[in-house]
């Protein structure tokens, strides 16, 4: 039972790798597309925080506060408005930040990789993505805002694929070390 259930964690993990090198590939040969539709899917993304954002105000207000919890839920609505009418700047603003996200991303995942690596397991993929987010933050960073339009989608787009890549990777190193294991039936026998 365990087994199979394993096995079907590592067929999802799979499939979702599939799926990120699909966005990624898609990311990389439409970049303005790429880059237009993430910032509208935050700007949609903000309008339900302010949706909920709203109703929290409105159900806490007891608690106190109200005025800030309003004013919250009105800033997510703004945003929301200006990303979606206005995508360009609002690609703009975004490359910047996803500049040092990538930034933030890229040591976060050479952290973990470490740790992985002292805890004995397998960390090539992960340092490797570390260093991808490392070059791509600072790349960005360095050609903006020439670039702000079209980097967004190919970076994401190559960082997807790259993710996808980690995650097949990783679940045929689980696969084949679950397969390694001696399970309890071959124990018994």
């Amino acid at each position: 039972m365990a087994h199979a259930n394993a096995t079907r964690a590592n067929s999802w993990s799979v499939t979702l790798g599939v799926v990120l090198i699909i966005l990624g590939v898609v990311a990389m040969f439409a970049p303005l597309f790429a880059t237009l539709t993430l910032i509208k899917m935050l700007g949609w993304l903000l309008i339900l925080a302010a949706i909920e954002q709203g109703i929290y105000a409105y159900k806490a207000r007891a608690e106190g506060g109200l005025f800030w919890k309003v004013a919250l839920a009105v800033l997510y609505a703004v945003v929301a408005i200006m990303l979606l009418r206005r995508p360009v700047s609002g690609a703009m603003a975004a490359t910047a930040i996803l500049g040092v996200l990538f930034l933030l991303d890229g040591i976060a995942e050479i952290a973990l990789g470490f740790d992985i690596r002292r805890a004995g397991g397998r960390s090539g993929w992960i340092f490797a993505g570390g260093i991808m987010s490392l070059i791509f933050g600072g790349f960005i960073l360095r050609s903006f805002p020439a670039s702000a339009l079209w980097i967004l989608g190919v970076l994401v787009g190559i960082r997807l694929t790259f993710k996808g890549l980690e995650q097949i990777m990783g679940s045929w190193h689980v696969e084949k070390r679950d397969l390694d294991r001696p399970s309890d039936l071959r124990r018994v026998a």
